[in-house]
């Protein structure tokens, strides 16, 4: 079979791209993998749209990237495979969050709270709202660019403490047991292009490594308040039967809690190809 005509085209942002000429009714040949897989090293976000929900196309898709990662919620895992997990909200049935506010409403990079974290996300939308339910994203490339010196000297060489539930204001489930936690670089660089990144989210980052509360919590105070600045931002408008994929190593994310009507997306985890530095 032919391969398929693959365009990226960047967003009107300060960063992402969407891909155009993809059929989930095809596989991708190599050529046309590697293309997707750049535009998401070079943009961060990608972005494919009307793709028809074929649950083995997904699966190939996201394990092109790395091994797939079951989250931990069990309960929310899909009927197809472990490797797609269901985050739904406003559904009578189990399918849906029971938490406080809607899963993910918080600034964060998936499993950050693991000692090896998530290289990047993939979500699906299934059933979206008609108003609200956006997805805000934030470049940690371009926020750590943006530091200023004395900020770049002062963080060089931290690490900071990442715990699962820390800062999510309720929309977290509980888990049995211990707490999952980890240790990583503040700033980390990117395995696969180099580019220094700021490791932090307001969500699972909990303390900077050896230094007292005080200090801590006013220096993250403003790295949060640094990285969320909407110059770094872009804000996703879903529409129905579209694909984001997101690099986790340089970016995080927090879905809008700002909507009442059903909300149901499938997502893949992209486990760590290569440990945090």
């Amino acid at each position: 079979m032919p391969d398929q005509t693959i365009e990226v085209r960047p967003l009107d942002g300060p960063y992402g791209a969407e891909i155009f000429g993809i059929d989930a009714n095809q596989t991708l040949s190599g050529d046309d993998f590697r293309v997707i897989r750049q535009a998401m090293l070079d943009h961060v976000l990608i972005v494919i749209s009307d793709l028809e929900e074929n649950h083995d196309w997904l699966l190939d898709f996201g394990r092109r990237f790395g091994p797939l990662v079951p989250h931990a919620l069990e309960q929310y895992h899909h009927p197809r495979s472990s490797d797609l997990s269901i985050i739904a909200a406003n559904l009578d049935n189990a399918e849906a969050r029971t938490t406080a506010k809607p899963a993910g409403s918080f600034w964060h990079s998936d499993l950050s709270y693991k000692i090896e974290p998530s290289d990047a996300i993939f979500l699906y939308s299934t059933i979206i709202p008609r108003h609200g339910g956006d997805t805000r994203t934030a470049n940690m490339h371009l926020a750590y660019e943006a530091l200023p010196d004395r900020l770049k000297t002062r963080i060089e060489g931290l690490t900071a403490l990442h715990v699962w539930g820390w800062n999510t204001g309720g929309a977290s489930p509980s888990l049995d047991g211990d707490l999952p936690s980890a240790e990583h670089p503040v700033v980390r660089v990117h395995p696969e292009t180099g580019r220094k990144a700021l490791f932090v989210s307001p969500g699972y980052t909990m303390k900077i490594t050896g230094m007292g509360e005080a200090e801590s919590d006013e220096l993250l105070a403003e790295l949060f308040e640094h990285a969320t600045d909407p110059n770094f931002q872009l804000r996703h408008k879903w529409s129905l039967n579209q694909l984001v994929g997101l690099d986790n190593r340089a970016s995080m994310h927090c879905a809008v809690a700002d909507y009442t009507e059903p909300r149901r997306m499938l997502r893949m985890i992209v486990g760590c190809t290569e440990k945090a530095a």
